[in-house]
């Protein structure tokens, strides 16, 4: 959600003898249009279920970069997959979409840079209607003015604000458990679908605490918590056999932490002393404060 503490800047694209080539940047914004009549699929590959079919004409955003020749769109209020052979991707397009400020003291411009004049300091968990994209800025309309904002501060879909009760980790603890049973997507970053660090900075960006995007960027945000210590809405991680850290998840209490997990293939609670997870335990970072 991609986004975001995520910079998601268009991925330049070009289309050559029919292939569409999309820059390897990690994240990207950007607007498409479909070409024809298109599935959209909860994964990158034609063995994924199909969400809808959109129609041609039908106008979207890009919100990664493309995988096995397919781009993650967010399309009539949904997050899926298309096949880039029936897409026209442009750097600067009208779109349709809503979102909300996934900032503190966002500023809205005349223009798409930073050079631009500011109309009005936004804040989080406004409202913004998206009606087009211009490189990595949305032009939104918001608070009863028309103007830009840089896609990484725009969460794209509806607001949930956080329970008022509780400390701040139950707060984090009851946000995350509304998307148990949400399918793991690599990459996903939104509720239609999580990897293990988009599950973790999306929870914890919708309540307001930025962080970065990978697993083991997300160690390096907050402050280091002894295990021993553990409370309700820390992030816990855990190393693998390609990195250092490869899974994190939010600890839930009890000795029980919520993550997204590939194995289960949805978002899921385990423990941690659990075998694997006990014997590949890292640390601990607590980031809601």
């Amino acid at each position: 959600m991609s986004k975001k503490n995520i910079l998601r800047t268009f991925c330049a694209a070009a289309l050559c003898c029919g292939a569409l080539m999309v820059s390897a940047a990690a994240d990207c914004a950007g607007g498409a249009v479909t070409t024809t009549e298109v599935n959209v699929r909860t994964g990158a590959g034609t063995g994924h279920s199909i969400i809808f079919t959109a129609a041609k004409g039908e106008d979207m955003i890009v919100t990664g970069e493309a995988e096995n020749g397919f781009l993650p769109v967010y399309i009539n209020g949904s997050f899926g997959y298309m096949s880039a052979d029936y897409l026209d991707v442009s750097a600067v397009m009208d779109v349709s979409a809503n979102g909300y400020v996934n900032g503190t003291e966002v500023r809205m411009r005349a223009g798409a840079g930073t050079d631009s004049e500011i109309l009005r300091v936004t804040q989080f968990g406004e409202n913004v209607e998206i009606t087009g994209v211009n490189g990595s800025w949305y032009r939104v309309k918001a608070g009863g003015m028309s103007g830009y904002i840089r896609s990484d501060y725009v969460e794209l879909g509806e607001y949930s604000p956080a329970p008022e009760a509780g400390s701040i980790g139950e707060k984090v603890v009851a946000f995350a458990k509304q998307y148990l049973g949400v399918p793991y997507v690599w990459a996903g970053a939104s509720p239609s679908g999580f990897d293990c660090s988009g599950f973790v900075s999306y929870v914890y960006k919708s309540l307001g605490y930025q962080t970065n995007r990978t697993a083991a960027d997300i160690y390096k945000n907050g402050s280091a918590v002894d295990k021993s210590a553990l409370q309700p809405g820390d992030a816990v991680f855990f190393a693998s056999s390609s990195e250092a850290i490869g899974h994190v998840g939010i600890y839930i209490g009890g000795g029980e932490f919520i993550h997204a997990s590939s194995g289960a293939g949805y978002v899921t609670i385990s423990g941690l002393d659990e075998s694997y997870y006990s014997a590949m335990y890292v640390g601990a970072r607590r980031i809601a404060v």
